[in-house]
């Protein structure tokens, strides 16, 4: 049974709601300036929040409750009596939770002497993350969001639930997804993958976004992984408002705690093939909660996960090959509209023959290895 159109576009217009946590930010009573500012015409770069508007909006949610207890996985961790590959595995598992999690970015500077740099980057959310699989050389984790929103009237709306992004961690991949520019990948070789786990990152949709490899070093009260610099597509944050770059090269460092975990990117701005623009320092803090209640969301998981299953076999079968080409749009609308429409399709028929039809002849649409 197919939802209505008018249940088709309620769908589509929360979907955009959520996929624009972008948007979603906290309010800044400060707010002065508006547009970029030159970066000659300030004194201090890290702290422009004081007096340079924030990009996004002033969404409200929920208040929380962070978690005083520290994870299974990370306890286990801290007892070191385990192998090194083992530690690697129990980091990786401590990033498995519920949590309130706030984005922030900043550009820092730029090549050009007069170079005007962006208004700060805030956004949050609440989400889970979840185990897909767990095998001794692979992990991968699902992440979802559940988000509440609240009005100026103190009314609150939601949950409003969306399938968010992926991690996958293969230990000694020796093969890597390399980004080249304009939606395109390729597969490379690399060598120095001894004692490594490699992270690949995937879009809300599961089409591709990164990957890149690292080893990780454990000590008392935190484990840090820090990545290759790794060439990626623009964000939604950024492609959303502009077009004067084609790249990020970026280095990221992923630090799992007691109290939660972090992930830092230092990324450059690059115009294809190798113009240097400027640089961005991002901050990804997720911070455990407790008596928040994420049933929604793992009813929406279990609903559809049989779904997203087939989703992740598919592109596992395209992104074998030695160059994928994604197309930005297929008749006016992106992959993700065409992926959560069919999800609540599925909700309501969960038909795996039908999916596995519907899941081929999208992403065909979307896809090419002739670029």
């Amino acid at each position: 049974m197919r939802m209505s159109f008018s249940k088709t576009i309620k769908h589509v217009f929360f979907s955009c709601i959520i996929l624009a946590l972008i948007l979603a930010t906290h309010s800044v009573k400060a707010q002065k300036i508006k547009d970029k500012v030159n970066q000659n015409d300030i004194n201090w770069l890290l702290d422009r929040y004081k007096y340079q508007d924030i990009r996004g909006g002033t969404t409200k949610g929920l208040d929380v409750e962070l978690d005083e207890s520290t994870s299974r996985y990370f306890q286990e961790l801290q007892d070191m009596q385990s192998d090194k590959k083992s530690q690697d595995r129990l980091a990786i598992l401590s990033m498995v939770g519920e949590y309130r999690v706030s984005f922030e970015f900043i550009e820092t500077f730029g090549s050009k002497r007069d170079y005007k740099l962006d208004n700060p980057y805030q956004s949050w959310g609440t989400e889970m993350v979840i185990v897909l699989k767990d095998e001794p050389n692979y992990i991968s984790l699902q992440h979802i969001m559940m988000m509440y929103f609240r009005d100026d009237k103190g009314t609150t709306t939601g949950p409003y639930i969306q399938k968010h992004w992926r991690q996958d961690w293969t230990y000694e991949d020796s093969k890597i997804l390399n980004y080249i520019n304009n939606n395109t990948w390729d597969l490379i070789d690399i060598v120095d993958y001894e004692n490594t786990w490699s992270q690949s990152v995937y879009q809300v949709d599961d089409s591709p976004r990164y990957e890149s490899y690292g080893r990780w070093l454990h000590s008392e009260a935190g484990s840090r992984w820090i990545s290759k610099p790794t060439p990626r597509p623009l964000p939604r944050r950024e492609f959303s408002v502009r077009d004067d770059y084609s790249l990020l090269n970026g280095l990221n460092k992923i630090t799992v705690m007691p109290w939660g975990w972090i992930m830092e990117e230092l990324n450059e701005k690059i115009i294809f093939p190798n113009k240097y623009l400027g640089s961005e320092f991002g901050v990804a803090r997720y911070q455990r909660i407790s008596n928040y209640d994420f049933s929604p969301a793992h009813d929406y998981w279990n609903d559809t996960k049989e779904y997203w299953s087939i989703v992740r076999e598919t592109w596992s079968e395209i992104l074998s090959r030695k160059r994928v080409c994604l197309l930005g749009e297929v008749e006016g609308k992106p992959l993700y509209l065409y992926k959560f429409n069919f999800a609540e399709d599925y909700k309501n028929d969960p038909d795996n023959k039908k999916a596995h039809k519907n899941v081929y002849e999208t992403v065909s649409k979307f896809t090419t290895s002739n670029c």
